[in-house]
């Protein structure tokens, strides 16, 4: 991976110096009111990609401070919400409790009335 990385860069230096000796022709840049001295074109073409580069990276770096933000924000709410949920299962589970006793009370009652009957049933 290295040596493959090493190649790459190495080629891109060669196509750049390669592309700087056949672009050597000194041009300047007329503004309206300013006229750049005479530099190799290779140099402004360099400086307009690094331009280039420079305002791509602030634009990447501007959607990455607001993709941390909203993931920021986004962990909150799961946070909250999983709070929220364990909440609510443990309010189901005291409630189902809270049913299975008064199931069982029930029972409990429809028997002794069974057995308050059976028992009158035979004292008649």
């Amino acid at each position: 991976m290295i040596i493959l990385r090493l190649f790459f860069g190495l080629l891109i230096i060669f196509l750049l110096v390669a592309f700087a000796i056949r672009n050597m022709t000194p041009v300047h840049l007329d503004f309206y009111f300013y006229k750049t001295p005479d530099v190799p074109l290779f140099v402004l073409l360099y400086l307009t990609l690094l331009v280039g580069v420079a305002v791509a990276w602030l634009l990447v770096i501007g959607e990455q401070i607001k993709m941390k933000s909203e993931v920021r924000k986004k962990s909150k709410r799961i946070k909250e919400l999983e709070r929220q949920l364990a909440e609510l299962e443990k309010t189901k589970e005291i409630k189902k409790e809270t049913v299975n006793e008064a199931e069982l009370k029930t029972e409990n009652d429809l028997g002794e009335e069974k057995d308050e009957g059976t028992s009158q049933g035979l004292q008649s």
